[in-house]
């Protein structure tokens, strides 16, 4: 006997037969899924095949980190205030330009060093010792590496569904108008892929194991729980007084992650925000605007300090859930992927009496690659 409807892929069951309609979203006008549009699943290296998908990160190696305690102008050894930086044979630098080689690093924080270039001085704990090359000599063993801790994340899957009913006269005389059932259907799955598009960005990731329930964490709950320094307060509608302290927040945000993104970060906004992003000065945004059009440009680029030339991408159908939000994120560590065989498909369901009905389903999780590679801006006071 075939059972049809929604059933919990915590019992790691497979679902009957059903009809894939995944590739019809390609249909939906583009504005209304910009973000569906422009995301994947290339980050994902494996299948989903579970309710609770999880993978691990490594951060690259830091090259810089701040003195523990003072140092003096003849000191031959420091502390630091991160593991894993400094290697014997890096050569770092101190404020002043004076440069140093490690000659060896106990517990990861305590370095000693001797000069080899610039004027010596005292410094303060708190300053920056940055690491600019290597001096290893010729001949020499290899040292043991530096190790990067992995970190362990994960993400659960949403199930997103819904439900076509027509009675039968409705489904037989096209009551509806010009809609049959499939273009009902069609209809359905766009108002759920809106409702994915909400989650991808602002969903909250939690389990009810009693109710066999998950839902999936979005962008800025993965910074939360994972990166939550990446959090920028904008600072509200003071901000917005002067066009200067409104780039410097940007260009604050995208400084964070400069070290953490293989790609140049893409910017996330949503109208509330562009209506007055627009205004900024000219020969820092790039619109759509044409000589022959009437009206105001759209932002389309912002020439940034950082990463120079950034896609700004605008958000529609997120309702005001984003208005008081900005992204900033590397898409190629960014994406959604279908739990397997289970993208976007319709089932028939029993017929109640003189009816016909349609189950639309799917089931998505949300990764993010390097949290660390993502950062947000809040309180803009719109």
């Amino acid at each position: 006997m075939s059972t049809y409807g929604q059933k919990s892929t915590l019992g790691a069951s497979d679902l009957n037969l059903h009809i894939n309609i995944e590739d019809q979203v390609v249909n939906f006008p583009k504005y209304r899924r910009e973000l569906i549009n422009r995301l994947n699943g290339k980050n994902f290296k494996n299948e989903v095949k579970s309710h609770k998908y999880e993978w691990s990160t490594r951060d690259n190696r830091a090259l810089q980190s701040t003195l523990a305690i003072d140092l003096a102008a003849d000191a031959t050894s420091m502390v630091v205030t991160d593991p894993g930086v400094f290697n014997v044979d890096d050569v770092f630098q101190l404020p002043g330009g004076e440069q140093h080689v490690v000659e060896s690093v106990a517990g990861g924080i305590s370095v000693t060093f001797r000069h080899i270039a610039g004027t010596r001085a005292a410094h303060l704990a708190g300053v920056t010792a940055s690491v600019i090359g290597g001096a290893t000599p010729q001949g020499k063993n290899a040292d043991n590496m530096v190790v990067t801790a992995f970190e362990d994340l994960y993400n659960f899957t949403s199930i997103l569904e819904d439900v076509v009913d027509l009675s039968g006269t409705q489904h037989e005389a096209l009551i509806r108008g010009e809609e049959n059932s499939a273009q009902l259907i069609a209809r359905k799955q766009m108002e759920l892929t809106e409702k994915l598009q909400r989650q991808i960005v602002l969903g909250s990731r939690y389990e009810d194991k009693g109710r066999k329930l998950t839902t999936m964490g979005g962008l800025k709950y993965l910074i939360d729980t994972y990166a939550s320094s990446n959090a920028v307060d904008f600072g509200g509608s003071a901000t917005w007084t002067s066009d200067t302290d409104v780039q410097n927040k940007i260009d604050d945000c995208l400084d964070i992650i400069a070290e953490k993104a293989f790609e140049k970060p893409v910017m996330y906004v949503t109208p509330a925000f562009m209506r007055k992003f627009k205004y900024i000065q000219d020969d820092t945004t790039q619109t759509s605007l044409r000589e022959s059009a009437r009206g105001t440009g759209v932002v389309r680029t912002y020439l940034s300090h950082t990463f120079g030339n950034i896609d700004v991408v605008q958000l529609q159908g997120m309702g005001t859930a984003m208005n008081d939000l900005i992204f900033f994120v590397d898409e190629s560590m960014f994406g959604y992927k279908a739990h397997k065989g289970r993208g976007w498909f319709t089932t028939p369901l029993a017929k109640l009496g003189d009816s016909f009905r349609w189950q639309v389903l799917g089931e998505y999780t949300v990764k993010l690659d390097i949290p660390q590679a993502a950062v947000y801006c809040h309180t803009l006071g719109l």
